[in-house]
C-alpha cells in the first residue's frame, strides 16, 4: 500500500462478472467499476498484470503504488470492462475455467446454480478463445481458474494435479502462455500451493478476508462486488484497512466469514489412488 513500509507489495483486486442489470454478488456494475478505476488512477496507482507484478516484485522494480486488477471465472461480460480499463490506463488478468471456454455451456459449479434459470442464465455465458485472444492482444493476461472450478483443498493429489496442469496446458495450446492461477473459491492450502508450483505456474492468488498469507503461490486479493460503493468501497481501498486485514485479528475472524459463503460440502481429500 502507499504507506506500507514494504515497498513493492501490490494491491491485488478481484472482480467476477461485469453487469449493471444482473443483481448478483458476482457482478460489478460498469459505473461502479469505472469509479474504482478512477480512484486508483487519481491516487497514482500503476497497473500491471498478475504475472508482470510478480516478475517486478522479484526484481525489486515494482512501483510503490501498484495495482493488479483480476477477473475470475471468465464471464463473457468481462469484455465490458475492457473499454473502462483502457480509458483508465490499466490492464487486467482474467482467470478462466478452461472446460467451459467455447463449450456452448453456461458457467456452472456448486454455488452458482441459482443463476442458471430464467433471465440470468445469459449472464453465465463464458468467454470464447477468440475473445480471450483479443484481450491478450490488448495487453491483458489470461490465467487459469482450473479446468472445472473444483474446491482444490478437497481433491486428492491426482485430481488436483489434473485441475491445475491440464488447464495450464490448454491455455498454452490455445494462446501460447499461461503463467498464473487463481484458485476456485479463493482457497488454497500449502498442498495446493505446492501443486500449483509443480504444475509450472509462476504464481497463484487466493481470495480471503484476511491478507496474512502472502507468498508467491498464495498471493492475497481484495474482492469487490456491487455493494462496494461509498464508504465500503473507500474502506476496501484504504491503506489503513488493508493493513488491518493483514493482522492476526483478521485471520482469527476469517472462519466467521466463510460460514456464509456458497461452498461445496467440505470433506477430507479423496484417496489419490
Amino acid at each position: 500500500m502507499t504507506s506500507d513500509r514494504r515497498v513493492g507489495r501490490p494491491l491485488i483486486l478481484a472482480y467476477h462478472g461485469v453487469s449493471s442489470s444482473w443483481r448478483s454478488p458476482l457482478a460489478i456494475p460498469e459505473r461502479l467499476l469505472a469509479h474504482h478505476l478512477s480512484r486508483l488512477r487519481s491516487r497514482g496507482y500503476v497497473g500491471f498484470t498478475f504475472a508482470e507484478s510478480e516478475r517486478r516484485r522479484t526484481a525489486g522494480t515494482l512501483p510503490r503504488r501498484s495495482v493488479v486488477i483480476t477477473f475470475d471465472d471468465g464471464f463473457a461480460s468481462t469484455l465490458r470492462a475492457r473499454t473502462l480499463l483502457d480509458e483508465a490506463g490499466f490492464v487486467a488478468t482474467v482467470f478462466v475455467v478452461t472446460d467451459f471456454v467455447d463449450s456452448g455451456d453456461p458457467l456452472c459449479w456448486p454455488g452458482v446454480e441459482q443463476w442458471l434459470a430464467g433471465k440470468t442464465r445469459g449472464e453465465m455465458t463464458p468467454l470464447g478463445w477468440e475473445q480471450l485472444e483479443s484481450l491478450l492482444e490488448g495487453g491483458w493476461e489470461i490465467g487459469s481458474h482450473t479446468t472445472t472450478h473444483a474446491l482444490l483443498p478437497q481433491l486428492g493429489d491426482e485430481e488436483l494435479a489434473h485441475e491445475l496442469a491440464d488447464s495450464r496446458r490448454t491455455i498454452e495450446h490455445r494462446l501460447g502462455l499461461a503463467e498464473t492461477v487463481a484458485y476456485p473459491y479463493g482457497l488454497a492450502d500449502e498442498r495446493v500451493a505446492k501443486a500449483a508450483k509443480d504444475a509450472g505456474y509462476l504464481a497463484g492468488c487466493t481470495l480471503t478476508p484476511a491478507l496474512t498469507v502472502d507468498e508467491p503461490f498464495r498471493r492475497p486479493r481484495i474482492g469487490f462486488g456491487p455493494g462496494d460503493r461509498g464508504w465500503r468501497g473507500w474502506a476496501k481501498l484504504s491503506p489503513a484497512v488493508v493493513r488491518l486485514r493483514r493482522t492476526r485479528v483478521a485471520q482469527a475472524l476469517e472462519p466467521l466469514h466463510f460460514r456464509g459463503e456458497r461452498l461445496p460440502p467440505q470433506s477430507e481429500p479423496s484417496d489419490p489412488s
